[in-house]
């Protein structure tokens, strides 16, 4: 009877871990099997991982604290929701309430709709490139305005371009609050609960895709990063864990 409970309450444990992953993104929607137009079969069997984490000071100096494979093309997921979500924040094209939604829920239809109403993936191209981006067919193809398809293509180096450029306006604080905060109602709700308030971050969910895109406020200055994990032969919450963990790591650098 004794090892009956034990392994009642380690199944209930191991049952609580997992949920504890859970997120709004974890539905049929977006863990729907697609057609991928970039997959080989080097990519069906091997995982591809990238991430980038850089601290701004406050004197304008900047620090690389992880790179890795910054400039390949990978399935950005929802964190392509920052991209639809800036451009709309500055062209004034949605109340601040409508952004917050779409981003900390990631709601697809309203990133969509938000795309439509702004003229489609080449005006966001034309946006991004007139901003000063980085912006061509090696390092952002934006097939919708949500990041459910896998025709999306991004990079962690252009997404950095874009956190920067977030970080040094004067609307920073605002729209920072619009992302998701660990503890706080949206995708990032049961992640990172050691960081509460210092995270504010894009997630991205797909069937073999995870991703984390966002900043973290750190003593030393504000953290800018982008991890991209995508081709994915392991769960979704063993990949958040580890992204969670590499959040972690580098914010405690930058202490």
């Amino acid at each position: 009877m004794n090892t009956l409970r034990l392994l009642l309450v380690l199944s209930a444990l191991m049952s609580q871990a997992a949920w504890a992953q859970l997120t709004t993104e974890d539905t049929e929607e977006f863990l729907a099997d697609q057609f991928d137009p970039y997959l080989t079969p080097d990519k069906a069997v091997n995982p591809t991982y990238a991430h980038v984490f850089k601290l701004l000071r406050p004197n304008g100096t900047t620090k690389v604290l992880a790179l890795k494979n910054s400039k390949v093309l990978l399935k950005p997921a929802s964190t392509m929701k920052i991209f639809t979500g800036w451009w709309a924040y500055q062209e004034k094209a949605r109340t601040d309430a409508y952004l917050g939604q779409m981003l900390r829920d990631s709601v697809n239809s309203m990133a969509q709709d938000t795309l439509v109403k702004l003229g489609g993936t080449e005006a966001m191209k034309d946006y991004y490139i007139n901003l000063g981006l980085t912006v061509n067919n090696t390092t952002f193809i934006p097939a919708d305005g949500s990041g459910l398809s896998y025709a999306n293509q991004s990079n962690c180096a252009v997404q950095i371009e874009l956190l920067e450029k977030i970080r040094r306006d004067g609307d920073y604080n605002t729209f920072k609050r619009l992302l998701a905060r660990p503890g706080l109602n949206g995708t990032l709700k049961k992640r990172l609960l050691s960081l509460k308030g210092v995270v504010f971050a894009k997630t991205g969910t797909l069937k073999k895709t995870a991703a984390l895109s966002g900043f973290i406020e750190a003593p030393q200055g504000t953290i800018v990063f982008c991890v991209l994990s995508d081709y994915l032969n392991t769960t979704l919450a063993v990949e958040r864990a580890r992204i969670d963990n590499m959040v972690i790591k580098n914010y405690n650098l930058a202490r």
